[in-house]
């Protein structure tokens, strides 16, 4: 039973069910969660847990929430809330380009008004899906306060924007969002939006404001072939859009490499880094993904959305690539629910363990956002963000779970028994 931390006789609620996800270690039958005062104080099998918890000396509550599975809250690496509004107005493209242009043209089109009742109304969605941790990625800013007064955590990513920003200097000079107070502090990071659509120069800028601040970086990486070829030829779709949105400059020389490979000639991953989508990695870029210990965050649905292919999840395991999950933004997958990009990876990798699906939708996507000592797994000392789901007796814990989750069956804990999500 893992137990390190005594509750100095403090009110104790302990969260009892046929079986208890740790994460971090095997699956407890018949397990319990100790918490109190908001942290996590003992975990393992529940008789033994009552027997602990009884001997501190305080007042005990026990909940025996009966066939189900008790499991950390989840992390959803990747999102863009402001992106929200646009739920269900863009239908599935045939390429990543297309996605975009479709996009852009949705959001110029919203009313600010609706813009922020979107945010609002995706950080709900991200609470319903039983989701505590989320990366946001927002080139405005505008997402920031509604973030920080909501019940979520989150590891804020400024997205730069700059294909013709080829001059050094103070990175806030072009981006004033990165001198206010309250970028100033964890947990805000500068991110690069793509090796498409910012500038050589600004990597390097980006990557050293990062390092001087101790913040993880982000980049939408390998997305699409058409990223690709505009590495290796500087033509195609992504030329045209930067020419059309006057971000093209003449001197442009393409590296003629893979898109990790560039980015370590430029340094950009020297520092703590999250890449996301990495539809596209070749065995070199994989090397030094897993060799620099960056983040990967796969969007499985999302990547389905914007017709752009599926990573190679076998290659990238084999290459010791650290995986996490994401969802994207509302423009490219329909909802929140991480257990549905469980379900569909599932699909394109049936060799995939479950176990190994769920420790990337929490553990290793909370330490992709820095957040790993807090969140992510049930450990003593941790914060008890925990969530149950119902598992009828007849079926296997694994299948179970899933089934739960897909279906929006997630219950948040909480000192008075528990919550339903109201589905998601």
């Amino acid at each position: 039973m893992a137990g390190a931390q005594s509750a100095h006789a403090q009110a104790i609620t302990i969260h009892q069910a046929r079986w208890v996800l740790p994460i971090t270690s095997p699956v407890i039958s018949d397990g319990a969660v100790a918490v109190a005062d908001g942290r996590i104080v003992a975990v393992g099998p529940a008789a033994a847990v009552r027997d602990q918890c009884r001997a501190a000396g305080g007042p005990v509550v026990c909940h025996d929430h009966g066939d189900g599975a008790i499991l950390p809250a989840l992390v959803n690496t990747h999102v863009h809330l402001e992106f929200t509004a646009l739920a269900g107005t863009i239908p599935p493209q045939d390429s990543l380009p297309a996605w975009l242009v479709a996009a852009m043209a949705g959001q110029a089109a919203l009313p600010a008004a609706a813009v922020d009742q979107g945010i609002r109304e995706g950080i709900a969605a991200l609470r319903r899906s039983g989701t505590i941790l989320v990366g946001e990625v927002s080139n405005t800013g505008r997402s920031l306060a509604a973030l920080a007064a909501s019940e979520l955590e989150y590891h804020y990513f400024y997205e730069c924007l700059g294909f013709n920003l080829l001059h050094d200097g103070e990175l806030a000079a072009d981006f004033p969002f990165l001198a206010r107070p309250e970028a100033a502090a964890w947990p805000v990071s500068a991110a690069a939006h793509a090796p498409y659509s910012v500038a050589a120069p600004l990597f390097r800028r980006l990557a050293a404001w990062n390092r001087r601040q101790r913040r993880p970086g982000s980049v939408h990486l390998a997305e699409s072939p058409e990223e690709l070829r505009f590495l290796q030829q500087g033509d195609g779709p992504f030329r045209d859009l930067l020419q059309a949105r006057g971000r093209w400059y003449a001197g442009y020389r393409p590296p003629g490499c893979s898109p990790a490979v560039y980015l370590e000639q430029l340094g950009f991953w020297q520092g703590s880094s999250l890449a996301v989508h990495g539809v596209w990695l070749t065995e070199a870029d994989r090397a030094i993904l897993a060799r620099r210990g960056v983040f990967l965050a796969l969007c499985p649905r999302s990547n389905r959305h914007t017709g752009v292919g599926r990573p190679d999840v076998a290659a990238l395991r084999r290459a010791g690539v650290k995986l996490c999950l994401g969802t994207d933004s509302l423009a490219s997958t329909p909802d929140f629910n991480l257990f549905k990009d469980i379900q569909l990876l599932q699909e394109h990798c049936p060799e995939l363990p479950l176990s190994a699906c769920l420790a990337m939708a929490t553990l290793q996507g909370a330490e992709a956002l820095g957040r790993g000592h807090d969140l992510g797994s049930l450990s003593p000392g941790k914060r008890a963000a925990l969530l149950w789901l119902p598992i009828p007796s007849s079926r296997e814990l694994w299948p179970g779970v899933l089934a739960a989750g897909v279906a929006g069956e997630i219950y948040w804990l909480t000192p008075g028994g528990k919550e339903i999500c109201h589905g998601t």
